[in-house]
């Protein structure tokens, strides 16, 4: 089952690709992304208790279980409001977010391809008592969208496979990137030495394109943003994963 894309960007999920050894899951990259990213990117931000859970069939054979809807005391709404029925689903497959009735927990949610609300276990979703860093970083976006705190792009340059297109942990060190602003604000940065990239932008409409004598950076394809033609607002990030082929 893979995962919705929509919006412009490549939605924070868990996809399946069909490899040699069958489907296997996988975390867009970067996973997770920070939480100033996906926060904006989820239909939905809440905080709230698991009062209770039915499963889907109502089966005894836990292996015939579809998923299961939990029924969610909402203590708070942080964006997007509450869903239908203070419902929210997890399949019982990759995509598998378990929680505890009892428990309370700060939840980013987007619907899934059946149209479920659902949170994504490569995202920043947690039980509430491990949410610290979560919580002070929904602060700090809730503090510069009134202020006009302006937006972060960044994000890793990697280095291939050698021989294919897949993402190896390698980043590529100093690759020139140029953050083109839709209205002639351009800027610039380099990677780090692990191919690492940070710039301070003010809201706005953006595309990132890089270069290197011996490499052509293109976007990775699992990644969970595109680099072109988004826009953020004050408080927002971006989160890009971008390869360096050999030319």
């Amino acid at each position: 089952m893979n995962r919705a894309m929509s919006r412009g960007f490549f939605g924070a999920a868990t996809v399946l690709l069909a490899l040699a050894g069958g489907a296997r899951g996988f975390c867009l990259q970067p996973q997770p992304a920070r939480v100033c990213t996906e926060f904006f990117h989820s239909d939905m931000v809440l905080i709230g208790k698991i009062v209770s859970v039915r499963k889907i069939p109502d089966t005894p054979d836990p292996d015939n279980v579809e998923g299961w809807f939990y029924k969610v005391a909402i203590a708070k709404s942080l964006r997007g409001g509450a869903p239908p029925h203070d419902e929210i689903y997890t399949g019982n497959d990759e995509t598998k977010f378990p929680m505890e009735v009892g428990k309370s927990y700060l939840l980013f949610v987007n619907k899934d391809p059946q149209s479920r609300l659902a949170p994504d276990v490569c995202g920043n979703s947690s039980e509430l008592s491990k949410a610290g860093a979560a919580m002070a970083a929904i602060d700090d976006i809730l503090k510069a969208a009134k202020s006009g705190g302006g937006s972060n792009i960044g994000g890793r340059v990697m280095l291939p496979v050698p021989g294919s297109q897949a993402m190896s942990d390698s980043g590529a060190p100093g690759i020139a990137l140029t953050v083109k602003n839709y209205v002639g604000r351009d800027q610039t940065t380099t990677t780090d030495d692990s191919g690492k990239f940070e710039i301070h932008v003010p809201a706005g409409h953006y595309s990132v394109v890089g270069s290197g004598d011996k490499w052509d950076i293109v976007p990775y394809a699992l990644a969970y943003m595109k680099p072109t033609d988004f826009e953020l607002t004050d408080g927002q990030c971006a989160d890009l994963a971008l390869l360096a082929e050999p030319k």
